[in-house]
């Protein structure tokens, strides 16, 4: 049986053991279910604008940045999964609370907390539990889901980078383990101490490309670059080959010894063989490991389909 088409134009699906939430173009958020990816919750939208970074902090707790470009307002907060989600406040609404100098009153509707953000948020991740995130210019910080602070630090640089425009805005943070990596558009990596945001380690991978993306293996990262690139690192023993792909990764998985990615038009394999790829109709935006469908990947317009290389 064919899983249902998503009810909304995905931009984010993010995976607990018991729930998946997805995340629409327009800000929307809803529940699926896990297996049958079935409507449970009508869509919301607590706040207007685009969600530029979400993350679940664990089964029950959301945390996501809401960014609406056209009046040039942002916001972060954290939802309680365990209770309906609430519509909040639309554009036309928070237009006239600008204009009377209010927007302050105006939060992410039925949140926990809801912060007003006077920086760019740039990425986040969980761990622990705990949200990290980073702002443009402004640093790094570890809070509880409460949103009491654990730890903050001032932004990171590399002046190797000083050169290259934006080379050390942050594109990525990702939890592994006691770690909190950190990846900058211009190739910068830094290796911070989850408990305290001390920095472990920090380098430059020189990729002749901008970092675009970035996902965490056994050991291994893979990334997402510029000019239809990809590459694999591994601490270690450094980059391997970089290759070319027909257009942007949107999403990787580690399996065994190998990556598998959807993205432009294609799903692809690279394995200890080289890369490997199978053309699909649509873009994928988000690859899974279903119990009883195998390895799924749900496109641009909502629709589910087996990754390429399923019956291989």
């Amino acid at each position: 049986m064919a899983l249902p088409d998503a009810p909304t134009t995905p931009r984010h699906l993010l995976i607990a053991p018991d729930r998946l939430v997805l995340v629409g173009t327009e800000g929307d958020i809803t529940h699926l279910h896990p297996d049958r990816m079935i409507l449970i919750d009508p869509p919301r939208r607590p706040f207007s604008g685009d969600v530029t970074q979400a993350a679940l902090l664990d089964a029950d707790h959301l945390a996501a940045t809401w960014v609406e470009r056209e009046i040039g307002i942002a916001r972060m907060a954290v939802l309680d999964l365990s209770q309906p989600l609430q519509d909040g406040p639309d554009l036309p609404t928070l237009r006239a609370a600008l204009d009377a100098n209010q927007l302050d009153n105006h939060q992410v509707a039925g949140a926990i907390w809801s912060h007003v953000l006077d920086a760019e948020p740039l990425a986040l991740c969980a761990h622990e539990g705990d949200l990290v995130f980073c702002t443009h210019r402004r640093g790094l910080y570890r809070v509880k889901a409460d949103s009491n602070e654990v730890w903050r630090r001032k932004a990171l640089e590399w002046p190797e980078l000083s050169d290259l425009p934006d080379g050390s805005v942050v594109v990525e943070i990702i939890s592994t383990e006691d770690s909190i990596w950190v990846f900058s558009l211009g190739g910068g990596y830094a290796e911070l101490n989850a408990a305290d945001g001390e920095i472990i380690e920090q380098g430059i991978l020189r990729f002749k490309a901008k970092v675009e993306r970035v996902w965490h293996g056994e050991g291994e990262w893979m990334f997402g670059l510029s000019h239809k690139k990809i590459a694999r690192w591994q601490p270690e023993q450094g980059i391997s080959k970089i290759l070319f792909t027909t257009g942007p990764v949107q999403h990787a998985i580690w399996h065994g010894r190998e990556w598998w990615m959807t993205g432009w038009r294609e799903d692809l394999i690279w394995d200890q063989e080289g890369l490997r790829r199978k053309p699909r109709p649509e873009i994928g935006i988000h690859l899974l490991r279903h119990p009883d469908h195998g390895p799924m990947v749900l496109d641009n317009i909502g629709q589910w389909s087996p990754f390429r290389f399923s019956s291989d």
